[in-house]
């Protein structure tokens, strides 16, 4: 039986201690007051409820939900308005890495057909969530299959299929091992949405995973997934069963404990520092200490 490298990368988180900023507007969104319009203050503006109270978001930036661009208006809402998360884009960077080394550790036996083509297919959680699109663009910087966008980073674009590497939203990377040169190709990648709108969907990926690999067979070497929810989701239900390493990311415990049985590997992004950061920030904007108490100072 082919033996598999468990990988596991910790991603050491970072978060945004200083306030985002002040504007003198708000969103669109915000809340309003219900006192008729001659209570408003003098100029005619409209009060905005708790306004001035500390803001802190956590683990996704505001962001359009198509473009993935960051909502300004958002992040700077008042003066105590914070993000605390991690960077996106280096635990991204980590993932597409993870999969590369794995592949050169295991080149011998990786190439299920032997056609000199490693082979991968891609589930992408939101195409406009931010984390989403920076681990779809980790993968294919890694692995040199990312084309870059008219804005100059690399394309996020689903691919539908293009087992013929002839797509123009991903191209052929290669990797040279032991003096041998393999072609890297993106045979398949897609959103997981289901049909009542929700993405990041589990099942809706099981789902692709028997389509890929009804189309594809043994084409496909190497599985990659914006989570491990929806990694999982495919591992049981094909890769497991074809030896085929399968990558996540978020370091769930099935996931973490599937690297016995063959699952490829996952980052973990350190959910629990997250909810702890989150709460300290909060309690250190309403105690009017310095932000950073408890945190990178000593209480």
């Amino acid at each position: 039986m082919k033996k598999f490298l468990a990988l596991i990368l910790a991603l050491v988180m970072v978060f945004c201690l200083a306030a985002c900023g002040g504007t003198d507007s708000t969103p669109s969104d915000a809340p309003t007051s219900d006192a008729p319009a001659s209570d408003a203050p003098e100029g005619g503006d409209t009060t905005v409820a708790n306004k001035d109270k500390p803001l802190v978001w956590f683990n996704r930036q505001p962001s359009n939900s198509t473009t993935g661009e960051l909502d300004m208006a958002a992040l700077t809402f008042n003066e105590n308005t914070y993000y605390v998360g991690f960077d996106a884009n280096q635990g991204a960077e980590l993932q597409g890495t993870m999969i590369l080394d794995y592949i050169k550790a295991n080149i011998e036996g990786l190439d299920r057909n032997g056609d000199g083509i490693i082979g991968y297919v891609l589930a992408i959680g939101d195409i406009g969530h931010n984390d989403s699109i920076a681990r779809t663009r980790g993968v294919r910087a890694a692995l040199g299959t990312g084309v870059e966008a008219a804005d100059g980073s690399i394309d996020s674009t689903p691919v539908g299929t293009n087992t013929d590497g002839t797509s123009t939203i991903v191209k052929d990377g290669s990797i040279e091992v032991n003096g041998t040169t393999y072609v890297v190709r993106e045979l398949a990648s897609q959103e997981m949405k289901n049909s009542a709108g929700a993405t990041w969907d589990a099942a809706t990926a099981g789902n692709a995973i028997g389509t890929w690999s009804a189309s594809f067979g043994d084409q496909i070497d190497v599985v990659a997934s914006n989570n491990d929810g929806m990694g999982m989701s495919m591992f049981n239900a094909w890769s497991k069963a074809n030896n085929v390493p399968t990558f996540g990311y978020d370091a769930n415990a099935d996931a973490v404990a599937a690297i016995a049985e063959g699952y490829g590997g996952t980052i973990s992004q350190h959910a629990d520092v997250q909810a702890y950061l989150t709460l300290r920030v909060l309690r250190n904007a309403l105690d009017g200490v310095d932000i950073d108490t408890g945190i990178g100072t000593a209480d």
